[in-house]
């Protein structure tokens, strides 16, 4: 067994009760939310209808997502902001700790010593964090698609409007849900990614958290505040939110834009690794 190998199932295995735990979190929120979905879907339009510009970007909502079908339900209660949320804060923990962690201990300048290479540190390290990060969304999803015979959410829901016109709408998809938690995996693994740029680069876990927890707020805030002001419209380029809630991807399937934080991480991966090669390590 490589020197890489070991160093990147030694990383999992120690992380698997923790693994563990966000797994279970999120599985009982995704089933809870799930779970009320009978007893709200008649109400849920109505709850929403006289949002704010504000609240409804903060739920993802839009003339054409319809909150009391399955699709529109699971999209404001889970995809437009606990799942992907949740995934963003597992992603900068696992960045941070990837090369910082064990910096800040001392326990990376001892494997070092070994004969292992920085390299196979620094890229094994990224790839246990990105395996970790894509095991709870899958068993998110999992858990999902498992709940949707159980709670109605498989049916189409049939709506009629003030003329009397009716409209269908489908109810969700192992498809749909794999397709929603991939893009919210997607916004997480780019966190992840500036998360290990800063701790390889600086070697502080706390700093390398700061700045990536301040980053992803500040863009949750930037996309929300555009609603309510047209002057911030050309700075929420810069926020991820910008095309994860305007492409709505549970709902519509992917889109290419999802292939956006792939690229940012393998850039960050690539900045951090050289300069984590470059600098002496931090002293504990």
């Amino acid at each position: 067994m490589s020197a890489a190998l070991r160093i990147y199932l030694r990383w999992i295995r120690d992380r698997r009760l923790s693994t563990l735990m966000w797994s279970l979190g999120l599985v009982v929120i995704v089933v809870m939310t799930a779970a009320f979905y009978p007893s709200l879907s008649e109400s849920g339009g109505d709850i929403f209808a006289d949002s704010s510009g504000a609240m409804s970007t903060l739920l993802g909502l839009s003339d054409i997502i319809d909150p009391s079908s399955p699709l529109g339900y699971l999209w404001i209660g889970l995809y437009a902001n606990i799942v992907p949320m949740t995934l963003i804060a597992l992603g900068i923990a696992l960045g941070s700790a990837a090369i910082a962690g064990d910096e800040e201990t001392g326990t990376l300048e001892y494997m070092l010593s070994k004969p292992v290479t920085r390299t196979a540190v620094a890229l094994s390290r990224f790839a246990a964090a990105a395996t970790i990060l894509f095991v709870v969304a899958a068993v998110t999803a999992l858990a999902l698609i498992a709940s949707i015979p159980l709670f109605e959410l498989g049916d189409d829901v049939t709506t009629t409007g003030a003329d009397g016109s009716t409209l269908t709408q489908p109810g969700a998809t192992a498809a749909d849900v794999a397709a929603g938690t991939f893009a919210s995996f997607a916004v997480g693994l780019g966190f992840l990614g500036i998360s290990y740029l800063l701790g390889a680069a600086t070697g502080r876990k706390g700093f390398a958290t700061g700045i990536s927890t301040a980053i992803a707020v500040g863009g949750y805030v930037l996309y929300t505040l555009s609603d309510a002001t047209d002057s911030l419209e050309a700075l929420t380029w810069v926020s991820p939110w910008r095309w994860y809630i305007a492409d709505a991807m549970l709902l519509d399937g992917l889109e290419w834009d999802v292939l956006l934080p792939f690229g940012l991480a393998l850039i960050c991966l690539l900045v951090g690794w050289q300069w984590f090669l470059r600098r002496d390590l931090q002293n504990p």
